[in-house]
């Protein structure tokens, strides 16, 4: 959810003050905000942003070289992204 806000305030969908906010509330509520966070992510061999986005793009959502990706038109407001290209994504 935390990269979902970050991804979608670099796409200007929602400001950086909301992502923020978004990843703050997480946080407080003991959710993880980064990737090393989530549990059994470096067991997976995906030691960092790189190896992440190899493996999503093999997934079989993927489309023409296009995720499918939940994002945030405001913070309570997902909405789905079927297009996005990776050379968008990046990963802080």
């Amino acid at each position: 959810m935390a990269l979902a806000a970050e991804f979608s305030a670099q796409l200007r969908m929602i400001g950086e003050a909301d992502a923020a906010r978004v990843t703050h509330h997480l946080a407080e509520v003991g959710l993880p905000t980064h990737l090393q966070d989530i549990a059994g992510f470096a067991q997976e061999g995906l030691t960092d942003a790189d190896a992440l986005m190899a493996l999503m793009a093999q997934d079989k959502k993927v489309k023409r070289g296009k995720l499918t990706f939940i994002l945030l038109q405001a913070v309570g407001r997902a909405v789905i992204a079927p297009d996005v290209e990776l050379r968008w994504f990046v990963i802080f």
